[in-house]
C-alpha cells in the first residue's frame, strides 16, 4: 500500500475526543479525516491555498465511516489517507484508522467536489490531478460508502425524537460555514440519551446537502427503528414555505 498516493500520521487520542461513556465521538472521527486530507492536499498541491488563488475551494458531499473496534482514551491510533482517481467532478478520498500493530480500527471514505468560489458553480476535478493511474489506491475502505441517503419522510419507524439548535462561532470552519465535523455532534446530540447510553455506533453515513452560516437555526428530526436511525437537518424557509435540507445521516447501531 506505501507505493500509492498517501499520508500518515500517527495521533494519541485525547480526552475531550471522546463521550462520557469513553467512547469516540463521530465527530473526532471526522475531524481526524478532514486533518489528514487537508495536510495530504496541500503536499500533493491541491490544498486551502492553492485552490484558493484559482477561486476554487474542495467541498465534502459525503462521507461514511465504518468501526471495527472503539480506540481508547490515550490509546496512540495510526490514521493513513489515500485519494482515489479522480472523476469528471467528484473526487474520492479513503481512511484507515489502526492501532500501532496494524490492527483495523476504523476505516471510512469521503465524496468531494469542486466549487468555483465566485458563483459557486461546480467545477471539474480531473484537471487538477497529474498523476499517473498506477498511484491511486484501487482499493476501497468502504465498498459501500457514500450512499445517497433517503428523505426523512420515506421512513417509516418504530420511534421519533427531535431537536433544534442555532449555528454559534464556534461551530465554524476558516470558510465561515459549519465545519463538518459539528454536524456529527448535532446527530449526536439529536439522540434519545437512554437509546444513546445503551447502543454503540457501528457505522455512520452523511449527506452534506447545503453549508450553514452563524445565526442559521435548524431542525433535526429523527426515525429510528431497531438498530439504524435516520436524521434529517433543514434550516429556514424558501418563498414558497419549504424548508432548505442541511443535511441527512444514518447511524447503525451494534
Amino acid at each position: 500500500m506505501d507505493g500509492f498516493l498517501h499520508h500518515t500520521q500517527t495521533i494519541i487520542t485525547a480526552v475531550d475526543e471522546f463521550d462520557f461513556l469513553e467512547r469516540i465521538k463521530p465527530s473526532a472521527v471526522m475531524e481526524y479525516f478532514q486533518d489528514l486530507a487537508t495536510v495530504h492536499a496541500t503536499e500533493i498541491g491541491i490544498g486551502y491555498e492553492e485552490m484558493k488563488e484559482k477561486n476554487l475551494c474542495w467541498v465534502l458531499n459525503r462521507l461514511s465511516a465504518v468501526v471495527e473496534r472503539m480506540p481508547a482514551v490515550g490509546e496512540p491510533i495510526v490514521v493513513t489517507t489515500y485519494p482515489h482517481k479522480p472523476g469528471i467532478v467528484d473526487a474520492f478520498r479513503d481512511y484507515y484508522i489502526t492501532d500501532t500493530k496494524g490492527n483495523g480500527l476504523i476505516r471510512g471514505t469521503s465524496r468531494w467536489c469542486v466549487l468555483d468560489i465566485r458563483n459557486k458553480a461546480i467545477r471539474r476535478c480531473a484537471p487538477l490531478f497529474s498523476f499517473d493511474d498506477s498511484q491511486y489506491n484501487p482499493e476501497y475502505a468502504v465498498t459501500d460508502g457514500n450512499p445517497q441517503l433517503p428523505e426523512l419522510n420515506s421512513i417509516s419507524s418504530a420511534c421519533e425524537w427531535e431537536c433544534t439548535g442555532k449555528v454559534r462561532i464556534t461551530d465554524l470552519d476558516r470558510n465561515g460555514h459549519m465545519n463538518n465535523a459539528r454536524y456529527a455532534d448535532i446527530v449526536v446530540n439529536s439522540c434519545d440519551f437512554d437509546f444513546y447510553s445503551a447502543h454503540k455506533i457501528a457505522s455512520f453515513d452523511f449527506n452534506f446537502l447545503s453549508e450553514a452560516k452563524i445565526g442559521d437555526e435548524y431542525r433535526v428530526r429523527v426515525k429510528t427503528h431497531e438498530n439504524v436511525s435516520y436524521f434529517e437537518a433543514n434550516k429556514g424557509v424558501n418563498s414558497c414555505g419549504e424548508q432548505f435540507p442541511m443535511f441527512r445521516a444514518k447511524i447503525t447501531w451494534a
